[in-house]
């Protein structure tokens, strides 16, 4: 009985210690994956500008579209958000309730036309990056 009560309290102990190693990677893990898929976004919009044509608002034109992925909290991912906003031309992530990541895009004019974007539940999720001339030429970011 002594040596299952000390066994239970010994595997209590050790989880305890690796809990904070476990949490971390799950972050960076997760802030991995959400980088990945902002550089995605980033290289499309790019791509827009580098190789189409500019369409007026309503008209279609040339478009790229790019699969994002929130994960679900678990073992291996971190609980997650994803936000875009034209107004600073940036994407963001959030994980587990921390301060967000931002990156801006530069040389990007960028723009979300209903409000910012964001992607709060788990799951795949398509984003539809156009290209459009008005007041200037911008990178639209909008959900499919």
């Amino acid at each position: 009985m002594i040596r299952t009560v000390l066994a239970v309290l010994l595997s209590v102990a050790l989880l305890a210690a690796v809990a904070p190693g476990i949490d971390e990677g799950r972050r960076s893990r997760t802030a991995t994956h959400l980088d990945d898929a902002t550089d995605r976004i980033e290289r499309a919009a790019h791509s827009l500008r580098a190789h189409e044509d500019p369409t007026r608002p309503g008209v279609t034109g040339a478009r790229r579209v790019v699969r994002v992925r929130v994960p679900a909290t678990s073992w291996s991912a971190a609980g997650a958000t994803l936000r875009i906003e034209g107004e600073g031309d940036r994407i963001g992530y959030r994980l587990d309730g921390r301060p967000p990541h931002w990156t801006t895009l530069r040389g990007l004019d960028l723009r979300t036309p209903a409000g910012p974007v964001a992607l709060e539940r788990p799951g795949e999720h398509r984003l539809v990056v156009s290209l459009v001339r008005d007041r200037g030429v911008g990178v639209v970011i909008a959900r499919d």
